[in-house]
């Protein structure tokens, strides 16, 4: 659904399209193994990308080292969260998500090309990139 709809590079969107998505899958995956409804594995999805909207791409010395990996473990402690949250409700939220796909294709776009996997912009900012 995000690749046909928006992007999982982070060249193109961002970290939003790559450990947002991939918080997204395993928001989802853990909340229907532990039994949700559709409902609640939409919505643990929907958590797990809407909270890393905005996120930049910025690995220091062009490298997929820092802050990539501490991001996704982040991010798959973030999934087993959403998918508790998602549990404990009916399922009925007000986001969808596909909307949040669609913001993140639009943010993705917004985002200065700084932000977008170059090593130019954000943490990356001031390594050299042979370090």
């Amino acid at each position: 659904i995000v690749k046909q709809n928006a992007s999982i590079s982070g060249a193109d969107v961002g970290c939003q399209g790559e450990v947002g998505v991939a918080c997204a899958m395993a928001s989802a995956a853990a909340c229907q193994l532990f039994g949700g409804s559709p409902a609640q594995v939409e919505y643990a999805a929907e958590m797990g990308l809407e909270h890393h909207l905005g996120m930049t791409c910025d690995p220091v010395c062009g490298l997929v080292q820092i802050p990539c990996i501490e991001r996704n473990a982040f991010a798959a402690a973030r999934a087993l969260d959403a998918d508790l949250y998602a549990s404990f409700s009916d399922g009925h939220h007000t986001v969808s998500f596909d909307r949040v796909v669609e913001v993140m294709r639009q943010t993705g776009h917004d985002l200065p090309s700084l932000y977008k996997e170059t090593s130019e912009g954000g943490l990356a900012k001031g390594f050299p990139r042979d370090i």
